[in-house]
């Protein structure tokens, strides 16, 4: 009787299992969408459609991806922000959003959003006109130093992670560089392969292309290490510089108020996502690296770093987008 029993209870807790899992999934009831507060057709929209292809197939559920462009992100936010804390609705984040917080005061991402996880990280490179007389970093740094304010360097905005990078640049080397704003990198890709501009810091995805033709020439990697991509292009420190790096991270969120359990969950699904070998070859064709996070708190840490440098540079230089 008592082996009966046991039997019977094994069988029984087997059984469970799958409903088990079916109700730690059961809050994804219906479609999941993202949105991506920026056009169509670019680098953190294609990244996202990548995730949401390979993320309704692992949860059986639609995933529509959602764009909102304008107001400096602002319209995607308020979107974000009028749907409930489900997890049914999420928001393509990245750095550049950090650097428009800081200058323009419009939002807090910390205070607004439950982050999910960071899912890549590209580098950007520095790069000038092919036909440049600067064949290093040092020997551009050189020249400003001799004459201040002589050489001009192309953003995407006034405010933006372009131009409080740079600046912070010219103040940790003790130069002066002429801003020119853009409405967009490919405008300031184009100008600079036309002499227009000395050089630009630019999203290696953006940039290689150019720098692979032979249109424009990359003088070294704004990170930490080199990049496979170009083994043989030095970093910005190996030529001197000591700032925090310029790189280009992306990640998801979702409303503030999102039950832990089901950050918890999105966080696992996006990480598997992200480990799929066809996701590897994907980013890779676009120069960027995979990195997850471990937990919501290594996310936070990332954009609190991010945050401390821009709001340094932004207050003493007095940049502020009105």
């Amino acid at each position: 009787m008592i082996r009966r029993r046991t039997l019977i209870a094994t069988a029984l807790a087997a059984q469970a299992i799958p409903r088990m899992a079916r109700s730690q999934s059961s809050f994804i009831s219906r479609p999941l969408k993202i949105i991506v507060p920026l056009q169509a057709g670019g680098s953190a929209d294609i990244s996202t459609r990548l995730i949401a292809n390979s993320l309704q197939h692992r949860l059986r559920q639609p995933v529509i991806v959602d764009n909102k462009p304008g107001g400096s992100f602002v319209i995607g936010m308020q979107a974000l922000a009028m749907t409930p804390p489900d997890g049914h609705t999420l928001i393509s984040i990245n750095t550049g959003m950090m650097a428009a917080q800081v200058t323009m005061k419009r939002y807090d991402m910390l205070k607004s959003l439950a982050l999910v996880t960071q899912y890549s990280k590209t580098p950007t490179l520095l790069v000038v006109p092919a036909q440049s007389r600067y064949r290093t970093f040092s020997e551009l740094i050189a020249f400003a130093k001799k004459n201040p304010g002589k050489l001009n360097f192309g953003s995407v905005g006034t405010g933006g992670l372009e131009h409080l990078w740079v600046t912070m640049l010219g103040r940790s080397m003790g130069v002066e560089f002429t801003h020119i704003p853009f409405k967009g990198m490919p405008d300031a890709i184009t100008a600079l392969a036309q002499g227009a501009l000395d050089f630009v810091p630019c999203v290696m995805s953006s940039a290689l292309p150019f720098v692979q033709k032979g249109t424009l020439r990359a003088l070294c990697v704004l990170s930490d290490e080199r990049t496979s991509f170009l083994p043989d292009l030095p970093t910005m420190r190996e030529q001197g510089a000591s700032v925090p790096p310029m790189e280009f991270w992306s990640g998801v969120a979702a409303p503030q108020g999102t039950p832990l359990a089901v950050l918890e969950q999105l966080r696992q699904e996006i990480v598997n996502v992200m480990a799929e070998p066809d996701m590897k070859l994907r980013m890779d064709e676009r120069g960027a690296t995979i990195v997850t996070s471990a937990n919501a708190g290594a996310f936070s840490t990332l954009i609190k770093a991010e945050q401390t440098w821009m709001n340094k540079v932004a207050q003493e230089a007095g940049i502020r987008v009105e």
